[in-house]
C-alpha cells in the first residue's frame, strides 16, 4: 500500500513539474509571438510611410512639374486634381493605419487583434482596385491636357509615351506596396490562427 501512494505522490509532483514547465512555454511563445506581429506591423507601417512621402512630393512638385512645364503645360484644374488625388491616397494611409495600435500588440486580445488585421488588409485589398481605377483615369486626363496643350505634336506623343511608361513603373510599384502590407497581414493572421 506503501508504494502505491509513494507513486501517487510522485505522480503528482512530476506532473505540477510538467504543468508549471508548460505555462512557462506557452508565456515565451505568446511573447514571441507578440513581438514578431509588432515587428511585422512596424515594416507594414514603413512600406504605408513609403506610399505617404511620395504622395507629399507629388503635391509639393505638381505646380511646377505639370502646370509650369512648358512640355506638359497641364491646366490648374488638373493640377488640383492631382493634389486632390494625392491628398486622398495619404488620408486613406492614414485612416488604416489609426485603426491598428502597435504598442497595444502586447497586451490585446489576439483574437480582436486578428479581426482588425483582416479588416485593415481588406481595405488595402479593396484600395488596390480603386487605386488602379484612379491611377488610369488620372493618366488619361494628363494624355489628354498634353495632347491639347502642345504645340508639337511629335513632342506630345513622346511625352504621352513617357507618361504611359511613369504609369506602368508607378504601378508596379504601388502594387508591390500594397502586396507587402496584404501579405504582412496574412502572415500575422496564420501566425495568430496557428498559435490559438
Amino acid at each position: 500500500m506503501e508504494t502505491d501512494e509513494f507513486t501517487l505522490e510522485e505522480m503528482k509532483r512530476e506532473y505540477a513539474t510538467l504543468k508549471n514547465s508548460l505555462e512557462k512555454q506557452e508565456i515565451v511563445s505568446d511573447r514571441l509571438l507578440r513581438e514578431t506581429m509588432k515587428t511585422k506591423m512596424k515594416s507594414i507601417r514603413a512600406n504605408a510611410m513609403v506610399s505617404v512621402v511620395c504622395g507629399i512630393l507629388v503635391i509639393i512638385a505638381s505646380p511646377a512639374v505639370f502646370h509650369y512645364n512648358p512640355t506638359i503645360n497641364a491646366s490648374w484644374w488638373f493640377v488640383a486634381g492631382t493634389i486632390l488625388l494625392m491628398g486622398l491616397c495619404i488620408f486613406l494611409d492614414w485612416d488604416y493605419n489609426r485603426k491598428i495600435d502597435i504598442n497595444g500588440i502586447t497586451s490585446c486580445n489576439l483574437l480582436t487583434f486578428s479581426r482588425q488585421i483582416r479588416k485593415y488588409r481588406s481595405d488595402y485589398y479593396n484600395w488596390r482596385k480603386c487605386g488602379i481605377a484612379l491611377g488610369t483615369g488620372w493618366a488619361v486626363w494628363l494624355c489628354v491636357e498634353v495632347w491639347l496643350n502642345s504645340n508639337e505634336p511629335k513632342m506630345a506623343i513622346a511625352m504621352v509615351c513617357g507618361i504611359m511608361a511613369g504609369l506602368v513603373i508607378g504601378m508596379i510599384i504601388g502594387l508591390k506596396l500594397n502586396r507587402n502590407i496584404v501579405d504582412a497581414c496574412d502572415e500575422i493572421v496564420d501566425q495568430i490562427e496557428n498559435n490559438d
